[in-house]
């Protein structure tokens, strides 16, 4: 059941509901629920021990604390107890002639599951930089050459068979190139665009595989602890660590632990010998050659060249997550910020995913033992949710709770381009299900992504419509997890076949590299910076919680609340300038992207390209007065640009 701003009773994260987040095992917590509901008693159910347990709460007067929201109400309070890591419980409401259960999934008559009710994650520290960052995704090969020195050359060496090609920088990407064809895109290239990144207004960068390896993509990694001396080397890598500091940008790196390359050292052993002492470390089959088991060996979808780690071994575990030298520990070392887990969902042993859930406890121990803050997030393109309590991944790549539906939505078809009639309303069923059902840190740690290297482009889902791809990046920025954009979405970088990979790995088409004015939508890069500004410089869009204000066929919205502020955040799928009747809570609401000032109630607007509006204390971290900042933050549709086009393309 989708949580709306008008029911009549609330418990969440935020203060004052919850007192703090993250305290230890053994303390005690203050928790609050306020109701406009004409109760007799409130209890508070408690799982303990196994067992349900029923406790009475204490009402008291709302404080006079601006972070205490406004509004009619009786707040009841309870001591909670945090007797395990995660405790769950749920409000008892008794009327006069009647009882009402308040959980995560809102007001119910019959006690609900325990997914359903709220969770209190004790000793749990959230890597919270990530909240406040806006990341970045880049496939290395395909954003930027910087040192053409270091490019493969055409017949350089032999891939799977066939000779790697080096192609011209604007060739689209077709099915005879996929992995053998090598565009040039380097570190340097990284290096250099810093200050486009920064004006754009990312702060984190989430790099596709960088170790040595044969293929475009890297996911076939020869050497765990060598940069590609094609992306430029250690020397390179250290460049850019440096600069991305000096920028104030945090880089993680991709870590493929379900599998490495066929031409990785450790691999070769074992395959040639059935001694060595690498051979534990992969799963071998008892016999090969059938039509459906060609290998003798367990791989990744069963491609030759990805052999799929054995963790069932110790050495395994060691080399690649909790040895004293581990990659994962060798890379924090280096001044990176946290992994992105690639098929994290399929790491296990046997040849399957036995054992996943403590396997990434065990890299998350060791990765917080180098570096407290880091942040870890795993690829599960399905349903995280077993995963996600905490002790392992800090989040997940969002594809299931957000970005395949949210896309799936707005273009009217899967990412297999199936058709699809979903409408707003079913997609606000999904998307509460998804955030409801996580811890309230853990939700906040959600990797958001709306397209990536693995599915097609944004835009060419939704078929070169803009106002629509405005209207993705607005929820984007406003949804609880951690934004993240793929390289190039900023201007409209679309691709030329449909289908996914490798097709949506199009370059960065860099006037000097013979991009056209075409190829570059400044009005569309100066929207996204805004929106990244304001999702930066808004703390309730970081770490507030969540509710929905408007689910219906072709419009939905939700509101962020925190410390007294209200964000709502509206999108529409039409882009035909049809108005929608938004159900506004009372007050006065500023558009905080073109400074209109509209009244509670219902009220007719417009949501194509999306609206962000405000309502309460104004609590956007810039230091700005609010009306200084809506000049810099200017209507979407404005002809305005900011910096020219393209935007610092010579920077």
């Amino acid at each position: 059941m989708t949580v709306f701003v008008t029911q009549q009773a609330q418990h969440d994260h935020t203060a004052p509901y919850t007192e703090r987040l993250g305290a230890a095992p053994g303390d005690t917590v203050t928790i609050r629920m306020r109701t406009t509901l004409p109760v007799t008693r409130v209890q508070l159910k408690l799982v303990r021990g196994g067992e349900v347990e029923t406790h009475p709460t204490r009402e008291v007067q709302s404080g006079a604390d601006s972070n205490w929201p406004d509004g009619a109400g009786r707040w009841f309070e309870f001591a909670l107890p945090l007797d395990a890591q995660s405790v769950r419980y749920a409000w008892q409401l008794e009327l006069p002639d009647d009882h009402l259960n308040l959980t995560m999934s809102g007001l119910h008559h019959t006690r609900r599951a325990f997914r359903d009710w709220f969770q209190y994650l004790a000793g749990y520290t959230a890597p919270e930089w990530a909240w406040k960052s806006v990341f970045y995704q880049i496939f290395p090969d395909r954003f930027r050459n910087g040192d053409r020195a270091s490019d493969v050359q055409s017949g350089e060496y032999i891939y799977n068979g066939r000779p790697v090609q080096h192609v011209p920088w604007l060739t689209p990407p077709d099915r005879a190139g996929d992995i053998h064809a090598h565009y040039g895109g380097d570190l340097a290239g990284i290096s250099e665009k810093l200050p486009y990144l920064t004006d754009l207004g990312v702060n984190a960068l989430w790099l596709t595989p960088i170790f040595t390896s044969p293929s475009n993509h890297r996911y076939d990694i020869s050497d765990y602890r060598e940069i590609d001396a094609h992306l430029g080397g250690q020397a390179a890598f250290e460049t850019l660590m440096a600069g991305s500091r000096e920028a104030g940008v945090r880089v993680v790196l991709d870590g493929v632990f379900n599998h490495v390359g066929n031409e990785n050292a450790i691999f070769r052993a074992a395959l040639e010998d059935e001694s060595a002492p690498q051979r534990p470390m992969f799963t071998w089959r008892q016999y090969a050659g059938s039509a459906s088991n060609t290998l003798s060996y367990h791989a990744f979808m069963d491609v030759p060249t990805l052999p799929k780690l054995d963790y069932a071994s110790e050495a395994a575990q060691q080399e690649f997550l909790a040895g004293e030298s581990s990659v994962v520990r060798y890379w924090l070392r280096q001044g990176t910020s946290g992994w992105r887990l690639d098929v994290a969902h399929m790491m296990g042993s046997g040849g399957s995913d036995e054992g996943n859930l403590e396997l990434h406890r065990t890299l998350k121990r060791a990765a917080r033992e180098e570096n407290p803050d880091a942040y870890i997030f795993g690829e599960r393109f399905f349903d995280p949710e077993r995963a996600m309590q905490g002790d392992g991944e800090d989040g997940a790549m969002n594809y299931h709770g957000f970005g395949l539906p949210v896309m799936q939505w707005l273009s009217g078809q899967t990412y297999f381009f199936l058709p699809s009639r979903l409408d707003g309303v079913e997609l606000s069923e999904l998307l509460w299900d998804s955030y409801h059902a996580l811890p309230p840190q853990v939700a906040l740690n959600m990797f958001n992504l709306l397209d990536s290297h693995d599915v097609p482009r944004a835009l060419y889902r939704l078929d070169g419509d803009k106002t629509r791809l405005r209207a993705a990046l607005t929820l984007l920025m406003g949804y609880p997890g951690v934004p993240c954009l793929y390289y190039g979405t900023e201007l409209g970088l679309s691709q030329t076949e449909k289908g996914a990979m490798p097709f949506c790995r199009a370059p960065m088409p860099w006037p000097d590299e013979g991009g056209a004015a075409a190829d570059w939508d400044s009005h569309l890069f100066a929207d996204v910076q805004r929106l990244i500004r304001l999702r930066r410089d808004t703390a309730a869009l970081q770490r507030g919680s969540m509710r929905f204000l408007l689910a219906s066929g072709d419009a939905i919205g939700f509101v962020r609340e925190l410390d007294g502020m209200q964000v709502a955040v509206l999108a529409s799928r039409r882009s035909d300038g049809q108005a929608v009747d938004v159900p506004l809570p009372a007050g006065e609401w500023r558009d905080l992207l073109s400074g209109e000032t509209l009244a509670g109630g219902t009220v007719s607007m417009v949501l194509d390209g999306g609206r962000v509006l405000v309502r309460g204390k104004d609590d956007r971290q810039s230091g700005l007065p609010l009306n200084v900042a809506t000049l810099l933050l200017c209507a979407f549709h404005s002809p305005a640009k900011l910096g020219g086009w393209p935007p610092n393309a010579s920077s």
